[in-house]
């Protein structure tokens, strides 16, 4: 996940043409919390933000990860997905993603749209390339109440 957060701050410069704000886990404030969306990278054991809200999520995420009653190994899966955020529902929380088009989507700038919805399970054994993140192995969308359907 440290290849694709380090791809998405590159990606963020080449795109915006300015620098993302990026802090530590540890150094974010409930000043923070309540002003801005968060993208959060990770997993609960290794960002104290994410072990946070993990249970206030519409998916339980341990060693083992369920997605709308699929199952995943998490040792072998990421989580992507965007989420009203249970400490300040007025923001967002994007988990493990910056934008979702990819480097072949740069060769026209039509392509340059959301290529996922609002949550995804990629395949951590399938390396990312110009299209992926790696295997998609489910994705959707949640219902009006951001919960699955």
């Amino acid at each position: 996940m440290k290849a694709e957060m380090d791809r998405s701050l590159d990606h963020w410069r080449k795109q915006f043409r300015g620098e993302a704000r990026v802090k530590n886990d540890t150094d974010v404030t409930e000043e923070d919390i309540k002003k801005n969306h968060l993208i959060l990278w990770g997993d609960a054991s290794s960002n104290k933000l994410i072990a946070k809200i993990a249970s206030k999520l519409p998916v339980k995420w341990d060693s083992e990860l369920v997605v709308n009653k699929e199952k995943f190994n998490a040792a072998d899966h990421a989580l992507i997905m965007i989420h009203p955020n249970p400490e300040n529902p007025g923001k967002y929380v994007v988990l493990n993603s910056g934008f979702t088009f990819r480097d072949y989507d740069y060769l026209n700038n039509a392509r340059q749209i959301a290529k996922l919805p609002d949550y995804a399970v990629i395949d951590l054994n399938i390396a990312p390339n110009a299209r992926f993140p790696g295997k998609v192995k489910t994705a959707g969308f949640f219902n009006d109440a951001w919960k699955f359907e």
